[in-house]
C-alpha cells in the first residue's frame, strides 16, 4: 500500500508538470496570436502611414524642382528626384524582425508616367493676339502702354511752296527722356556776287543759291544729340508720301524707349497758309483680335500605393499641382494647387486676370515594386502664349477646360475652378463653371456679359518636360 501510494504521487507530480507546460504554451500562443492580430498590423499601419507622408513630401519636392526650372528659364537643365515605392527596405522592423512572421508584410507601389489616359488643357478666348501683321492705330496716342512695332511720322500732300530756302517744315515728337525732330532742311550754296556802284567800285553781296530740300531726322536722348540732321530722304519733292519709322534700329530709339510712355506730337510751320500738307503720326502694333484655341496635353506623374494595412492612396503631379485620391474621400483633392489662378481688381477697372502656366510632362513608363526609383526631368522648351501683354485687359472672354476620362478628376477640376474664383472674390455673374462631356470648364466673361468690352486679362505660358525613370538596374522603359 505504501509502495503504491508513492507511485501515484509520483505520477501526479509528472502530470502537473505537463499541464503547466501546456499552460505556458497556451499563454505563449495567446500572446503570439495577440501580437499577430494587433501588433503586426499596427506596426505595418504605422510604416505605411510614414511611407505615404514621405511620398507626399517627395511629390512636393518634385513640384518645387520643376517650378524652379521654368521660373528661371533653365531650358535643357535636368533635376533628379527619388521616390520610394514601398516600405520594404525603407524602415526597421523591430527586434522581432529575425522571425519573418512577426514582421508586417512590406507594402509596394506603382509609379507611372502619363498613365492616366488622354488628358488635355484647352484654352479658348476672344483676345488680342500677337501677329506678324501690323495693325495701325490712327493718330499718335498720348500714352503708348505697350511696346509697339512701329512709331510712324507721315508727311503727305506737299506742295511746291513747301520747298524754298526760307521754309523749314518740322515735326517734333517728345517722349520720356528723348526727342525726335523731323525737318525738311533746305540745302543752299553760298557765293558772293560783286556789282559796280556809281563810283565804279566793286561792291560784294552775299548770295545763297537754293538747290533742294532733304528730309532729315535729329534725335536727342537725355539732352544729348545722338543723331543730327541725318538724311532720311534726299532731294524731297512735292506730291509724295514720306514716312519715317522712329523705331528703325538705325536711329537708336528702339532699345531706349521704355513703355508705357507719354508722347506729345507738335509741328512747326512758318507759313501754315501756304500749303495743304498733312503731318500725322500713328503707332502700329503686331497684334489682331482673334478667336483662338490652344490645346495642350497635360501629362502626369502618378504613384499608386498598394498598402496592406493602411487605406490605399494615389498621389499624382499634373499641371504644376499635387493631387491626392483615396476611396474613403470619394474624390480627389489638390494638396498643392495647379498653375491656374485668378485675380480680381475690384477698383474702377473691374478686370479679371487669368494666370496660366501649362506645364506638361512628356514620356511614358510604368514601374512597380517596393524599391526606390529615380526620376530625371529635363525642361525641353518654354514659351509664352501669344496674348498681348501690357494692356489693362487683352480678352473679351476666356474658357478654360480640362478634358479627362476620369469622372472623379472632372469633379475635382470643376470644384477647383469654382472655389478659386470664389476665394479670389470674383462676382458670381462674371463666370460660370460646369461639366460638359469629358470637360470640366470655367467660362469667364468679366463684368460685361455681352462681350463688348475687353475686361479679362490673360497671362499664359507653357513648358514641356521630358521625364525618365531609373531603377537599380538603370533606365526603365
Amino acid at each position: 500500500m505504501i509502495r503504491g501510494g508513492f507511485a501515484a504521487s509520483r505520477n501526479e507530480r509528472a502530470l502537473s508538470e505537463v499541464v503547466g507546460f501546456v499552460l505556458i504554451l497556451g499563454i505563449i500562443t495567446a500572446a503570439f496570436s495577440l501580437y499577430l492580430v494587433y501588433g503586426v498590423p499596427a506596426q505595418g499601419r504605422e510604416n505605411e502611414i510614414n511611407h505615404m507622408n514621405d511620398v507626399k513630401d517627395q511629390f512636393v519636392a518634385y513640384k518645387i524642382g520643376l517650378d524652379a526650372l521654368w521660373v528661371n528659364h533653365q531650358t535643357g537643365t535636368t533635376v533628379s528626384n527619388a521616390f520610394t515605392l514601398g516600405t520594404g527596405g525603407g524602415y526597421t522592423q523591430g527586434s522581432n524582425s529575425i522571425i519573418p512572421i512577426l514582421s508586417p508584410v512590406s507594402s509596394s507601389g506603382v509609379i507611372g508616367i502619363n498613365e492616366r489616359g488622354a488628358e488635355n488643357l484647352t484654352i479658348t478666348s476672344q483676345s488680342l493676339i500677337q501677329t506678324d501683321t501690323a495693325v495701325k492705330v490712327d493718330d499718335l496716342p498720348a500714352i503708348v502702354n505697350i511696346s509697339p512695332r512701329h512709331i510712324y511720322i507721315n508727311i503727305s500732300n506737299l506742295q511746291p511752296s513747301d520747298f524754298a530756302p526760307d521754309r523749314r517744315l518740322g515735326i517734333q515728337v517728345n517722349g520720356t527722356g528723348w526727342q525726335a525732330i523731323v525737318n525738311f532742311t533746305p540745302r543752299t550754296t553760298y557765293y558772293r556776287n560783286f556789282t559796280l556802284n556809281a563810283a565804279g567800285a566793286l561792291v560784294p553781296e552775299d548770295k545763297y543759291n537754293y538747290s533742294h530740300s532733304d528730309l532729315t531726322l535729329t534725335v536727342i536722348k537725355n539732352n544729348q544729340i545722338t543723331l543730327q540732321d541725318f538724311i532720311v530722304q534726299s532731294n524731297a519733292s512735292s506730291g509724295k508720301l514720306y514716312t519715317i519709322d522712329l523705331l528703325d534700329p538705325t536711329y537708336g530709339l528702339n532699345n531706349f524707349i521704355t513703355y508705357p510712355v507719354a508722347l506729345t506730337f507738335s509741328t512747326y510751320d512758318p507759313n501754315p497758309t501756304a500749303s495743304s500738307h498733312s503731318l500725322t503720326g500713328n503707332v502700329t502694333y503686331g497684334f489682331s483680335e482673334l478667336n483662338i484655341t490652344s490645346t495642350m496635353p497635360l501629362g502626369s506623374l502618378e504613384y499608386r500605393a498598394q498598402n496592406n494595412y493602411w487605406i490605399p492612396q494615389t498621389y499624382y503631379y499634373q499641371l504644376g499641382g499635387v493631387f491626392l485620391y483615396q476611396p474613403t474621400m470619394n474624390g480627389t483633392i489638390p494638396k498643392l494647387p495647379p498653375e491656374i489662378d485668378f485675380t480680381y481688381n475690384d477698383s474702377a477697372s473691374n478686370i479679371v486676370t487669368v494666370n496660366i502656366n501649362a506645364l506638361a510632362l512628356k514620356g511614358n513608363g510604368l514601374v512597380g515594386g517596393n524599391s526606390p526609383v529615380q526620376l530625371k526631368t529635363t525642361l525641353i522648351n518654354q514659351s509664352s502664349l501669344p496674348y498681348v501683354q501690357g494692356l489693362a485687359a487683352n480678352s473679351r472672354w476666356i474658357n478654360i477646360a480640362v478634358t479627362t476620362p476620369d469622372p472623379v478628376a472632372r469633379d475635382m477640376w470643376r470644384n477647383y475652378f469654382n472655389a478659386t474664383a470664389q476665394t479670389r472674390g470674383i462676382p458670381d455673374s462674371y463666370y460660370h463653371t460646369g461639366i460638359s462631356g469629358n470637360d470640366a470648364f470655367i467660362l469667364i466673361n468679366g463684368y460685361d456679359t455681352t462681350s463688348n468690352n475687353f475686361d479679362v486679362n490673360v497671362v499664359a505660358q507653357n513648358a514641356t518636360y521630358a521625364v525618365n525613370v531609373y531603377g537599380v538596374g538603370g533606365a526603365l522603359q
